[in-house]
């Protein structure tokens, strides 16, 4: 995950946040030495609540067992 200080993000916020959501990847965004913000493309976003869906529900696991080991 790349790190850009606040000052960074400020300066071109278009590009930075375009490349999330070309490269599908988070970016972390420094505010003080030890306060950050992750920014997500939505994409990826709504990819993590649905496993944390799966994971929650128990169902993620026999899903993973199936993918892994297919009959």
């Amino acid at each position: 995950m790349k790190i850009y200080p606040f000052s960074q993000l400020h300066s071109d916020p278009k590009r930075l946040f375009t490349q999330v959501i070309q490269t599908n990847h988070a970016l972390e965004v420094t505010i003080h030495p030890h306060q950050s913000v992750i920014v997500l493309s939505k994409q990826r976003y709504e990819q993590l609540l649905e496993l944390n869906y799966l994971w929650s529900a128990g169902t993620l696991a026999p899903i993973l067992s199936q993918v892994n080991h297919p009959k």
